[in-house]
This record gives C-alpha cells, sequence and structure tokens, in this order.
C-alpha cells in the first residue's frame, strides 16, 4: 500500500505541473500567422471570412488586403505596423502577437478593466462612438457629380437627405450611392461608398472617378504608368485615361449597408 501511495503522488505531481504549463505552451505559436488566426477566433471573428471587418475596426488605413496577407502562411509575414492597433482591438498582448513566445493575451492574463456603464453602440464593432458623425450621401444628378463636391459651405455641393452616422478621419468625406453591378462582390447595387478625398488613393484601392465629360464611375485603381488604368471587380475591360481626362480621382474607404443610411427629418 505505501509504495502504491507513493507511486500515486507520483502521478499526482506530475499531472499538476503538466497542467501548470498547459496553458502556457498553447500560446507558443511559430508564426505571425497562427497567433493572428488564433487571436481572431478568440475575439469572435473568422479568420476567413471576417478579414473585412478586423480592418475596418483596425482602421488608420488598414485594408482588408493588409490583414489578408498576415494570416497567409505562405507570405510567412512576420509583422505589420499595423501590429500594435491589432493588438489592442483583438485585445492580446502585441508581444506576443509579434514575436510570440510563452506571453498570453491580455485578455486570459490581466482581470477586466473596470468600465463605466453607457448604452451599447448599435454597430457591430467596437470604435469609439464621440468618432461618429453625419456624413450626407451626395446624389447623382442628370451630369453626374458635380465639379466640386466642397465649396465653402458646411454641406458638400449635391448633398441630399440621406445620412449615415459613421466614424472617418476625412472632414471632406460623403457617401455616394452604387450603381451598376460592375464592381459586385465589393460594392453592389443599393449599397453606398464612403469616399475619402483627403487620402491618396493607392494601386488596387477602390476610387471614385469624375472624368471631364461629367461621367462618375467607382472603379479599382490599377495603375498609373502610361496612363491612369481602372479596372472592375466584374467585368474585364480596362479603361485607360490621361490626367486631362479626369477631373478627380477620390479613395474608397469601404462599402456601406443600405440599413445605415438614413433620413434627415
Amino acid at each position: 500500500m505505501a509504495g502504491s501511495s507513493v507511486v500515486y503522488k507520483h502521478i499526482c505531481s506530475r499531472l499538476q505541473a503538466n497542467l501548470q504549463g498547459y496553458s502556457t505552451k498553447c500560446f507558443v505559436m511559430k508564426t505571425y500567422a497562427e497567433r493572428l488566426a488564433w487571436a481572431m477566433k478568440a475575439h469572435g471573428l473568422d479568420p476567413t471570412t471576417d478579414q473585412s471587418e478586423l480592418a475596418r475596426m483596425v482602421g488608420h488605413g488598414c485594408k482588408p488586403q493588409n490583414i489578408q496577407h498576415l494570416l497567409d502562411q505562405n507570405k510567412n509575414a512576420k509583422s505589420s505596423k499595423y501590429t500594435p492597433r491589432i493588438a489592442e482591438v483583438l485585445g492580446c498582448d502585441v508581444n506576443w502577437l509579434a514575436y510570440g513566445g510563452p506571453q498570453k493575451p491580455k485578455s486570459d492574463t490581466e482581470p477586466p478593466a473596470k468600465q463605466e456603464s453607457r448604452p451599447l453602440s448599435p454597430l457591430t464593432y467596437p470604435v469609439d462612438a464621440a468618432k461618429f458623425r453625419r456624413i450626407y450621401v451626395v446624389g447623382r444628378g442628370q451630369g453626374g457629380l458635380p465639379d466640386r463636391i466642397w465649396t465653402d459651405g458646411d454641406y458638400p455641393v449635391g448633398a441630399t437627405d440621406q445620412y449615415g452616422e459613421l466614424a472617418s478621419p476625412d472632414p471632406h468625406a460623403f457617401l455616394v450611392p452604387v450603381v451598376g453591378n460592375s464592381m459586385v462582390p465589393r460594392f453592389n447595387p443599393g449599397e453606398f461608398a464612403l469616399v475619402e478625398p483627403g487620402t491618396e488613393p493607392e494601386i488596387e484601392d477602390c476610387v471614385l472617378v469624375r472624368l471631364a465629360t461629367g461621367e462618375t464611375m467607382i472603379k479599382r485603381l490599377l495603375s498609373r504608368r502610361a496612363g491612369i488604368r481602372l479596372g472592375s471587380f466584374n467585368d474585364v475591360t480596362v479603361f485607360t485615361y490621361t490626367e486631362e481626362q479626369i477631373t478627380w480621382m477620390y479613395y474608397i474607404a469601404h462599402p456601406v449597408p443600405a440599413r445605415k443610411v438614413k433620413v434627415r427629418m
């Protein structure tokens, strides 16, 4: 019996040691992509379908393509300039996310901070409600959008009674309705596009373009070499214009569902 007791105590001791080390070992993930995917799942986000949602939550110019790159095991991304903000949004330790090691996400190692009671935001992603403001829809007249969207007034030229309560760092942001199927599935008819004129468009960004002819359209910026080349998601046609043929070309941040747009009373 004495021998059995010793063996039993030995087994219990080994089991306790293993359990103590388990929660640390389970967070030792070799790649950035593994850690980011785990943190997204812990936050209720699907790494395969919620890349756009995480990009919106991160903000600061982060695009779904940035998140997709970080999650791609084949890319073997080491880190990103968005890592501190991603860690903040997902509630994990920035050093653990960037470099790995035995560190745990903050949500598992630190008690939750005491929060003041306040009404829940109707939006599905956590953004400071103070950053939201009315952003108006600019209507498409018979000749398309105007030459100048903003003048010295408080409202954009051509503003309608429709608006969205949205967060945007651009004081000149506005919304435009999506017309046509050429940008499906990114932009669908009946939705709206959030336009931020203060952001310089980069290659592969979606843009709102007004031609000198008065035509306005939502396209992808494909290239600036030998002219400005524009394309679509649902059409293989590529359009090439000179700078003189384009009145303005503005960056589009993301689509806005129709349910987010209200009518001013």
